[in-house]
Formats: structure tokens, sequence, C-alpha cells
């Protein structure tokens, strides 16, 4: 079993996994802007969410960013998209961004 590591570089990108994997997706995120990444698509026959928390970057100063992790386990062969969007909760239209990533699981 492995631990995969995909950050915002890795976009739109395949991720190729083992069933007992896990995965970590690791996003910028600065909670005091009000803009959060929240996950919007997922298929939990797949992939198992297991948790997500918030590491501060080594500014730890008022207001500094860090990053927003959030991890699954590979359940059983298949394909999923990920994704994620950053938006403020109270503001509608668009999110500011979006982040996706498809996973296969062998």
């Amino acid at each position: 079993m492995a631990d995969i590591v995909i950050t915002d570089a890795d976009g739109n990108r395949d991720v190729a996994a083992r069933a007992g994997d896990t995965l970590a997706v690791q996003l910028p995120e600065n909670p005091t802007t009000g803009y959060r990444w929240v996950q919007s698509a997922l298929d939990s026959s797949i992939l198992e969410s297991i948790g997500d928390d918030f590491q501060t970057s080594a500014q730890t100063g008022v207001g500094a960013g860090g990053l927003h992790v959030f991890r699954f386990t590979a359940k059983r062969t298949g394909n999923s998209r990920i994704e994620f969007k950053l938006a403020r909760a109270w503001e509608a239209g668009p999110p500011k961004a979006l982040f996706s990533v498809a996973v296969k699981v062998a």
C-alpha cells in the first residue's frame, strides 16, 4: 500500500493507484479570505473519504495560508474523478477556482 500525494500541479491529470492505497490531495488555501476548498464530486464506491485537515505554512503570522489536505482510500478497482471548488459559502455564482483529477484504481 502506497501513500500518493496529489498537489495543485496535478490538476486535470490521471493518477494511478492500487486498492488499499491512500491518496492525499493538498490544495493551497487561505481560510481568512473566506475561500475554502469543498469536495464536489467523488465515486464513493471506488474512493472513500477518510478526512481532511488544514496545515498552516511556515509563515504562521496573522492571515497566513497553508494547505488543505483531503485524504482518501482506494477501496476497489475502477475509475473516479475527484473534484473540488474554491468558493465562499455565502456567495452565489461560479467558484473562484476548480480542481480535479481522474483516479484509476487497479
